[in-house]
């Protein structure tokens, strides 16, 4: 998202994307984090297994929303 783009979407618009952008970070983090832990737990059960990696590799969505939310955050701040 750029920032001419976001200039351009009313408050509601932005105020409904930051809630989506909360909900959807938060989810995802206990989600793989369920994940990984499942994992774990069958690793100890049966041997390591590469399904591991899985969680830590889509991990790395999270700062990319982060970031997403961070912009829309200032959005939001700059037009109070």
């Amino acid at each position: 998202m750029n920032k001419e783009a976001l200039s351009k979407l009313s408050t509601e618009e932005l105020l409904k994307k930051y809630t989506a952008a909360i909900t959807m970070v938060w989810l995802l983090a206990i989600v793989l984090t369920g994940v990984l832990l499942f994992f774990i737990y069958v690793s100890i059960q049966d041997g390591l297994t590469p399904l591991v990696a899985v969680p830590i590799v889509l991990s790395a969505i999270i700062p990319l929303n982060v970031k997403n939310m961070n912009l829309l955050k200032k959005q939001l701040d700059s037009r109070k």
